[in-house]
């Protein structure tokens, strides 16, 4: 079904799919924005920013990365990542250095500090090396630990790559399974 759409539909299109729905979900909301079901004030979720290094994952090999939490509604939340990284430091066999975008629309399942993260992105490797892949789209699944008033920050998840972009001798797109883990801090 998913070869079907990216065929008939294009890829670039069906990924802009999810930022759409984010952005009219927030425009949406009713409810203020950071009530949950319970007037508890240990179930508010306030710590809306978060800043942390990504090993592996949607980067080559590291990136470092601020995502913001822009709507929350009882164990539901949606949130907006943006990353910078390069090869640099580790992949001694790259004939030179490039930087790494990532970009990705995240959604998280979760009261209090575990939450069952899942998302939508695109990598955009700025190379000109003709056997590297240059766009990259990815999905999101994964465990995210954060304190709601703030404060450590853990993500470890599956990013599987798809690029229609394919280096390699094989048809049809390249996929390229990836996992990695995330810590830092919000706030």
């Amino acid at each position: 079904i998913l070869m079907y759409l990216i065929s008939n539909v294009g890829l670039k299109q069906l990924l802009l799919l999810p930022f759409l729905l984010l952005a009219f979900v927030a425009q949406a909301q009713e409810e203020p924005e950071f009530e949950f079901e319970s007037d508890s004030t240990s179930n508010r979720f306030t710590a809306l920013n978060s800043l942390y290094l990504e090993i592996g994952n949607n980067s080559d090999v590291y990136s470092i990365n601020y995502d913001r939490i822009v709507y929350t509604h009882n164990s539901f939340k949606a949130a907006v990542r943006i990353g910078f990284g390069t090869n640099m430091f580790f992949q001694e066999s790259e004939p030179k250095a490039y930087p790494v975008v990532p970009v990705e629309a995240i959604g998280m399942i979760g009261r209090q500090q575990k939450h069952l993260e899942f998302g939508l992105g695109y990598t955009k490797r700025f190379t000109d090396e003709p056997d590297l892949l240059q766009n990259l789209y990815f999905a999101r699944l994964g465990f995210r630990y954060q304190q709601p008033d703030g404060g450590l920050l853990i993500r470890v998840a599956l990013t599987p790559f798809i690029s229609p972009e394919n280096k390699s001798e094989a048809s049809g797109f390249a996929l390229v399974p990836r996992f990695g883990l995330s810590i830092g801090r919000s706030f």
